[in-house]
């Protein structure tokens, strides 16, 4: 077993699996924008805070983040040699992803709340 859980075959996949369901998220999220009836804020509120929609929502958000890492971290480890610089930018993206996630699954929290 590696010690680097996210090296070898395993990224490649994940990379190409969350690639499919973030496509397949934008066309639904598509679909519903251009039968939807009104484009305001209220309407669009409601369709979110549907279950299947905050769930789907999340998924995507989740696909998003891993495959923003994947990316991301491919591009340090190929570019920059320097192992200070690396472990800062690493860390630095880390932080942001997280934060993003967190702030995403903070508003979807407050879908469940609300």
């Amino acid at each position: 077993m590696s010690l680097y859980v996210l090296e070898g075959l395993r990224p490649w996949v994940i990379q190409r699996v969350s690639a499919v369901y973030i496509a397949l998220f934008i066309l639904y999220a598509a679909a519903c924008y251009f039968t939807a009836e009104s484009i305001a804020f209220e309407p669009w509120k409601a369709w979110l805070y549907q279950p299947f929609n905050t769930m789907v929502v999340g998924i995507f958000a989740i696909a998003l983040l891993f495959h923003a890492w994947i990316g991301m971290r491919d591009v340090v480890l190929d570019y920059v040699r320097n192992i200070m610089i690396r472990l800062t930018i690493l860390a630095m993206l880390a932080g942001i992803l997280i934060g993003c996630g967190l702030w995403v699954f903070k508003i979807l929290l407050l879908s469940v709340v609300s």
